[in-house]
């Protein structure tokens, strides 16, 4: 059963201790997210009209600068998840979010992160990011860690907003909450 030892795989990546996670972020941290974002292609279903065809790849974008970019782009790498190839894009602005499928959005300030989450809030994008009030802002899904390890929270409200259904799977890894964005 492929979905088994997918969750499997999804359980494994969540159990990760981060090395030295009290000193600043590590490549090793980054991996760890790079992972879980692939994963997250796994458990998450847009909808229909959230593509083109049965066979567009799933693009993952990273909007500003981070550790995680050189991670995502080499956990993806030649991955498919439902057919569907994973390509990576580093933008630079939110406007060239149109085909993005998963945006990681890199800390930034508050006022951008914002301004992002309500361009891309009718575009079907599953959003992750880093920052403490990411979730609160609107964005769907956001990385913390807790002792020692990479946790996700996920934003039921703006999952839904953006009309994504995650498998209860995935749900029941992390934490959920149910605030709607500002």
């Amino acid at each position: 059963m492929a979905f088994l030892s997918t969750v499997a795989e999804a359980i494994a990546v969540l159990g990760i201790v981060v090395p030295g996670a009290a000193q600043a972020q590590t490549a090793d941290e980054y991996q760890v997210k790079a992972a879980y974002m692939y994963n997250l292609a796994k458990f998450v279903d847009w909808p229909p009209k959230a593509f083109e065809s049965p066979s567009q790849p799933i693009t993952f974008c990273v909007l500003g600068q981070t550790p995680l970019s050189a991670a995502l782009q080499e956990a993806l790498a030649g991955k498919v998840v439902s057919q569907r190839p994973l390509l990576f894009h580093q933008i630079t602005d939110s406007t060239q979010a149109g085909d993005c499928k998963v945006l990681f959005i890199g800390p930034s300030d508050k006022k951008r992160v914002i301004q992002t989450l309500d361009q891309v809030k009718s575009l079907h994008v599953l959003t992750v990011g880093e920052t403490e009030d990411f979730t609160e802002e609107g964005g769907v899904a956001r990385f913390f860690l807790d002792g020692g390890r990479v946790r996700l929270e996920f934003n039921l409200d703006a999952a839904d907003d953006a009309k994504l259904q995650i498998s209860s799977k995935l749900l029941s890894l992390g934490r959920t909450v149910r605030k709607a964005a500002k």
